[in-house]
């Protein structure tokens, strides 16, 4: 995955490369044109807590202490909007590419099923 620059614009140019036999190459350009800033503090209405251990997300707690809500908008929250839609967008492809190695095995394993059973007719 590679990112693209260009001045005053946030972008993301995803591309995805497989082994010869494995799909095609997909590419994503990820912008505000085709993702929504992300929400960086807490949803409207819902209360600091302390996080998870290895929870990294947001809380508005830390150390017992209610912090600052965060700036909303701007680059940054389209940044981390992007990013999560390339995530989304690797997630589908690669769900895509393991069911379809999961299908073909199991024909290919019916097949030979299937062949063993007519050689020993």
């Amino acid at each position: 995955m590679t990112t693209q620059s260009t001045p005053g614009k946030v972008s993301l140019h995803a591309t995805f490369s497989f082994p010869s036999g494995i799909s095609t190459d997909v590419e994503h350009i990820l912008d505000e044109t085709n993702c929504q800033s992300s929400v960086i503090g807490l949803p409207q209405g819902v209360e600091p807590v302390k996080p998870r251990g290895g929870d990294y997300k947001y809380s508005g707690l830390h150390d017992h202490d209610v912090l600052p809500k965060p700036k909303e908008g701007g680059d940054f929250a389209l940044l981390i909007g992007i990013v999560q839609e390339a995530k989304k967008k690797s997630d589908e492809l690669l769900t895509r590419i393991i069911n379809e190695e999961t299908k073909n095995k199991s024909q290919d394993g019916r097949n030979t099923k299937k062949q063993k059973t007519e050689d020993k007719e």
